[in-house]
């Protein structure tokens, strides 16, 4: 293995920049570890055949070079580049190609990013689990009986095993976090319009509450590397009406220290011993970093969570029915139908009244955020399940979804979240999310950084063969 795929973003770059080493011998090494690891862990839908001429312009100085120096980074098969499939892991759109790339890939172009390849996704990108009847079943470099987690599941597997040093994902109700989490590495949900999203081939736009809650997301080997990811993805596009270049809440700031809340066991739903450790660990880095932990009662967890679940599968109902019906296997309408079960769908006076409970929601953690800096919870309530876990019973299903409880407040709330690998548990890494007030992603980044020191990275501890450190 060359010791380049080991690199960080941030390394890369800087190496990059000092011409120590050029866009096309990093585009090479990342195309060779990608031939050596992807026939087994199947993270990578395709390779980008244009990827070393990519490069050669950066090298040459016909495309800017931008932030990233010629830096290699994935996209995900759902979101379009142009030429390329965006199949959504679905059969019936293995022809889908995209006539221009989504405003996510022209940033990562703009910033002289070399996209090298496509990463997984299960069907319409609505699992915690990585496979579908199109591209296969993703597995995770850590133990591949486990999840690398969905929906970003092949971003997040590629990245761990070194391929890439950034990866793209999205973020609906945890699809860039949970992946992290799985695979021992870092991810940010920024908060809403912090990265243009748009797909010019999706055929009508998004559900109200589900554009609202749906975010593109970096995933990173460290949070230096997840910052990098940001400032690479979020540049002005006209085509996402959302798009804002707020960097601040615009909260006043007290004088002395940072101040954190942590959840050790703050859901009705049991919390695992193993995320109980990994909360206490990242509080001990806390107050190691001189950070005052504080107590707080988190307003309405389980309630934020339910209506998560509500207003998405209302909306997924409403505007997806047709296409899951046409497009989907069986397995992805027994989990929707999982997931009607588990939260009901709403009629319109109460799809109303639920979108107007979502601001009251805001409101309280916002008044939260007054109180306290950020929230540390658990990202997930249970350790990385097996893969497929979620078919295996309607019981196990119903158990998981009610484990991503952690995830689910985030998107209804529309905060940013960075998870944050603690330790490993039994083979599988497990790690926490920092919540911050909206628009404050870079102060979110920013405490990630002083949790990540006193917590250190996990890869060192990925078994053979797909270790890199």
């Amino acid at each position: 293995m060359s010791e380049i795929v080991a690199w960080t973003a941030t390394e890369t770059v800087a190496r990059l920049k000092s011409k120590e080493v050029s866009a096309v011998e990093v585009t090479q090494a990342h195309l060779d570890r990608a031939a050596t690891v992807n026939p087994d862990l199947n993270a990578l839908t395709q390779l980008c055949e244009d990827a070393l001429d990519q490069a050669r312009a950066i090298d040459a100085g016909q495309r800017p070079a931008g932030i990233l120096h010629g830096a290699p980074v994935t996209t995900k098969v759902n979101t379009d580049q142009t030429g390329l499939v965006s199949t959504n892991g679905l059969p019936g759109l293995a022809q889908n190609v995209a006539p221009s790339d989504a405003p996510v890939v022209a940033n990562l172009r703009d910033a002289g990013g070399v996209i090298v390849g496509r990463t997984n996704t299960p069907e319409f990108s609505m699992r915690w689990f990585t496979s579908n009847p199109l591209h296969g079943v993703t597995l995770n470099p850590w133990d591949t009986t486990a999840t690398p987690g969905g929906s970003s599941g092949g971003a997040s597997s590629a990245l761990a095993a070194g391929v890439g040093v950034i990866a793209h994902g999205n973020d609906l109700g945890g699809s860039v976090r949970y992946p992290a989490f799985c695979c021992g590495i870092a991810g940010l949900r920024p908060s809403l319009g912090r990265i243009p999203a748009f797909n010019p081939t999706a055929p009508t736009e998004r559900a109200p509450m589900t554009a609202a809650m749906s975010v593109q997301g970096p995933l990173g080997r460290s949070v230096a590397d997840v910052q990098l990811g940001l400032d690479a993805m979020r540049g002005f596009r006209p085509d996402d009406p959302n798009w804002t270049a707020a960097q601040a809440s615009g909260r006043p700031r007290r004088d002395g220290k940072i101040r954190m809340a942590f959840a050790h066991d703050a859901f009705a739903t049991a919390t695992h011993p193993a995320l109980q450790d990994a909360v206490s660990r990242a509080e001990a880095a806390a107050q190691e970093a001189g950070i005052e932990v504080v107590h707080k009662t988190l307003p309405d967890l389980e309630g934020i969570a339910r209506l998560w679940g509500q207003l998405l599968g209302t909306e997924t109902r409403l505007t997806m029915e047709t296409s899951v019906d046409e497009l989907g296997s069986d397995d992805v309408k027994i989990w929707l139908n999982t997931m009607s079960n588990r939260y009901g769908t709403l009629d319109l006076a109460g799809y109303v009244q639920g979108i107007a409970q979502r601001t009251t929601y805001q409101r309280a953690w916002m008044r939260l955020f007054m109180d306290v800096d950020f929230v540390v919870l658990p990202t997930s309530l249970a350790p990385p399940f097996d893969n497929d876990q979620d078919f295996t019973s309607p019981s196990q299903a119903t158990d998981i979804l009610d484990a991503q409880k952690p995830l689910y407040i985030v998107n209804l709330l529309g905060l940013p979240a960075l998870a944050l690998p603690t330790h490993v548990a039994d083979g599988r890494p497990v790690g926490v999310q920092i919540v911050g007030p909206m628009h404050d992603d870079d102060a979110v980044l920013g405490v990630g950084r002083l949790l990540e020191r006193g917590l250190g990275s996990v890869l060192d501890q990925m078994p053979a063969p797909y270790r890199l450190l």
